[in-house]
């Protein structure tokens, strides 16, 4: 009776000893599977991406450009009225 037992108790262990190895297996093979399924579908999201980031780009660049150029004319005249102002106060002060 006791050998029998002893073979049930043996035969349940190992029983839980697969189950606890088929676990970290399991996550190990979805791991695998799934860094080659990246690996086929990634180059070509990339490569979209890229893509997307261009045109991101580009309009940040155009929307910036428009943004900005108001301000540099401004700026421009503002600095051609000085000179122009300078220039006139110049010969103002040599006639005096």
């Amino acid at each position: 009776m006791r050998e029998a037992l002893r073979d049930v108790a043996v035969i349940l262990l190992m029983l839980e000893a697969m189950v606890v190895i088929l676990v970290p297996l399991a996550l190990t093979i979805a791991a695998w599977y799934g860094v080659r399924w990246l690996r086929r579908k990634l180059p070509p999201l990339f490569a979209q991406a890229r893509h997307v980031l261009a045109l991101f780009k580009l309009y940040v660049e155009r929307g910036g450009a428009a943004a900005v150029a108001p301000i540099l004319a401004a700026y421009a005249a503002v600095a051609q009225l000085r000179a122009w102002w300078d220039f006139v106060a110049g010969l103002v002060r040599e006639e005096h």
